[in-house]
């Protein structure tokens, strides 16, 4: 910062010699300054002078308001999580477990029957269902197991989850990438991968799905591919939020991406990830 001050205050000094200079260029010539090729280039310097300063802040005012418009991005990002971590909690500790305790007495009155009402056995298994659904809901809203059991156990518990409900075909090679990045990091590589897969399933028709994850000395890198329908990059309608959320972690965990899709052959990603 103190070194671009330092051109500023050049070109202002070198506007200030020019200014000087004409001074004593007006009192020696003997014909009206204006009319001399002295004052023409004089008046193409402080013009190009003055333009430099003007550009240099106008680019110091983008470059300000692009870091101001990404620190409220991030900051929106972790309230974000947070929300979600607390609506999660509330549901796991909260519904989940007076779901649980319903579920109890509801099997403590089958077990207290010889002939239990049908409708108490069913009411049961709808109680246990909604658990489960409870559960899942908690686990995409936030991802605990992270903390529990590590990003790379946590990636693979999700594709096999996914697999199991979708029907897809998964093809992994995922390396070994716990305490690569921050837990903070973790969470928003753990989100991009999930927000890739889910718009996989609701739009790429895919039957197989290829993830690989390689761990460098510096980097994470990712690579993601289906065999789905595809589409025109071209086309914005396409892209959606979708990307845009994905776009956004991206830019959290100051990682760089490469997405390419042709119709009727796929959708690729390529995401480089920054160690900690």
């Amino acid at each position: 910062m103190k070194k671009r001050s330092g051109y500023v205050w050049l070109l202002f000094a070198l506007l200030a010699l020019l200014v000087i200079d004409g001074y004593y260029q007006v009192e020696a010539s003997a014909v009206p300054i204006w009319q001399t090729q002295w004052f023409l280039w004089r008046i193409i310097a402080v013009v190009v002078i003055l333009t430099g300063v003007f550009v240099y802040y106008y680019f110091e005012a983008s470059k300000k308001k692009k870091s101001e418009l990404e620190k409220f991005k991030l900051k929106m990002i972790e309230e974000q999580e947070s929300q979600w971590k607390v609506i999660a909690g509330e549901l796991h500790d909260s519904i989940g477990q007076n779901l649980s305790a319903i579920n109890i007495f509801l099997q403590q009155e089958i077990k207290s029957s010889e002939t239990p009402p049908k409708r108490i056995t069913e009411a049961s298994s709808l109680v246990m269902e909604t658990v489960d659904e409870v559960r899942r809901i908690s686990q995409r809203l936030y991802p605990k197991q992270i903390e529990r059991l590590g990003l790379t156990v946590s990636l693979e518990a999700m594709i096999e989850r996914i697999a199991s409900a979708s029907g897809i075909k998964f093809i992994n090679n995922i390396e070994n990438i716990d305490g690569a990045l921050s837990r903070e990091n973790e969470v928003q590589y753990f989100r991009i991968i999930q927000e890739i897969l889910n718009n996989t399933l609701k739009h790429s028709g895919a039957k197989t799905v290829t993830l690989t994850v390689k761990r460098s000395v510096m980097f994470i890198i990712t690579e993601l591919s289906d065999d789905g329908k595809g589409f025109e990059i071209s086309d914005p309608a396409r892209l959606g939020f979708g990307l845009i959320n994905i776009e956004e972690r991206l830019n959290v965990i100051k990682a760089v991406y490469e997405f390419s899709s042709e119709k009727g052959v796929g959708t690729r990603f390529k995401i480089t990830v920054p160690i900690k």
